[in-house]
């Protein structure tokens, strides 16, 4: 059987983003790049036997070996694509897809790559479609603008207006309009300023006074004079009380599937949490008409010429009521990495989350003894057990290291899902997993 190859560069936005607009104010954090950069490990959840994973780094051999035992029998790059000597900062700004080509080690990765395989990439991203066509893989894709203009946060505020959905933004393309719209809606409370294609937390400050937004639009003005062109979103900053999401995928003669709604716990802005919804608030989505609309934003999204995974993020107000669309990620997600594992790991009177901690990692840290100590206090999932922690990425520790002589520790998120049986033993398992993280030295953060 032809397998299907999984590969792909996380935060996609960042490479769909006009360079020409100007940013918001924000912390460079070389360590947090790499570890979203070693975040592809976790497609591994998508693999079926004989499939193929192309990471970035190469995976750590325990882990490899580990998912490998819980029946995930896959192939994956044993090589670096750049040695570290050939790594530059040109390198590190290309996505997977861009560094194939460039890669030294690109004629060994070409003999796990069968003519006739299909690609299935995180993201569309540049140079995703001449990879699937330089290496006749059986695999089409959509056009990179239109894939660029659904993501843009401005296509969603479009969408709600097309549907009738309440829509609270605004699209500010100018200084002045920054603080006209700004200055209005701070009357009434605190603001949400977004970026087009703003990420995992990144691109979104939360405004809250009309002093807060002037030094906000001072460090604009400076991008102004060099060139660089204004275009955010301005919201009120909305009452939350459950974030939740919907995964659904666009088939290339278009008709939409629902995968999985599920519910989410954000840190801030960021991703922090996936798991089941509850029955009640399903079904009152199920009631409201929730689903027929994501059947209408896949429609829309298939007239634009889309087809491929989309993640809608909804919200649950204080007050009860529904936003049912946040934005749009027309691309895999997080919540469908969860998806997957439900559908592979978790049978009958099992539930199951995915979550992530952010943590202090020793340089002299290795990944294999804490799946050992998970292992001896019988807290790591197997195949007879069925429960447990799922370690679901060791690049995200081990990647932030790489070149660090400054530090004695640096900073790494370890992803793992928890496999339970009721509430409770959720609990004793994430217990029992922070127990294991401090006695392997490292220091939880978040």
């Amino acid at each position: 059987m032809t397998p299907t190859i999984y590969c792909g560069s996380f935060e996609a936005e960042r490479y769909w983003r006009d360079p020409n607009l100007a940013v918001l104010p924000s912390l460079s954090d070389r360590q947090s790049m790499n570890v979203t950069e070693a975040m592809d490990e976790l497609l591994f959840v998508f693999c079926n036997a004989g499939d193929i994973l192309l990471t970035r780094n190469v995976m750590d051999s325990a882990q490899l070996d580990y998912i490998r035992s819980i029946g995930f029998d896959i192939c994956t790059n044993r090589q670096p694509w750049l040695a570290n000597a050939e790594q530059t900062t040109e390198h590190q700004k290309l996505n997977v897809f861009e560094l194939f080509n460039v890669c030294s080690s690109k004629e060994l990765l070409l003999q796990t790559l069968p003519e006739g395989s299909k690609m299935e990439a995180f993201a569309v991203l540049p140079g995703v479609a001449e990879v699937i066509q330089r290496h006749r893989l059986a695999s089409r894709v959509p056009v990179q603008s239109i894939v660029q203009k659904i993501n843009a946060k401005s296509y969603s505020l479009a969408m709600r207006d097309r549907l009738n959905i309440r829509n609270v933004g605004v699209i500010v393309e100018e200084i002045p309009h920054v603080i006209e719209e700004g200055s209005r809606m701070l009357r009434a409370g605190s603001i949400l300023l977004k970026d087009e294609f703003g990420v995992s937390g990144k691109g979104n400050l939360s405004v809250d006074s009309d002093k807060s937004l002037l030094r906000i639009v001072k460090y604009l003005e400076s991008q102004v004079a060099q060139g660089k062109a204004i275009r955010f979103i301005l919201e009120p900053l909305l009452n939350r009380k459950t974030d939740f999401s919907c995964q659904f995928r666009i088939s290339e003669e278009g008709n939409v599937t629902i995968l999985s709604i599920q519910q989410l716990q954000n840190n801030g802005y960021a991703f922090g949490a996936s798991f089941t919804m509850g029955v009640a608030d399903l079904d009152r989505l199920l009631h409201m008409g929730y689903l027929d609309q994501m059947q209408q934003i896949g429609a829309s999204l298939y007239e634009e010429g889309y087809f491929g995974d989309v993640c809608v993020d909804s919200m649950i107000l204080h007050d009860d009521t529904v936003e049912p669309l946040v934005e749009i990620n027309a691309r895999k997600s997080m919540s469908l990495i969860k998806h997957g594992l439900d559908c592979s790991m978790v049978g009958d009177k099992r539930y199951s989350c995915l979550t992530q901690f952010t943590l202090l990692v020793p340089l002299d840290f290795n990944y294999e003894a804490v799946l050992d100590n998970l292992r001896k206090k019988q807290l790591l999932y197997d195949l007879g057990r069925l429960t447990g922690i799922v370690p679901l990425s060791s690049g995200t520790l081990i990647s932030p290291k790489h070149g660090s002589t400054s530090s004695r520790s640096t900073k790494g998120r370890l992803y793992v899902a928890v496999i339970y049986e009721n509430e409770a033993h959720m609990d004793r398992l994430i217990t029992g997993l922070r127990m294991a993280l401090s006695e392997a030295g490292l220091v939880i953060i978040a």
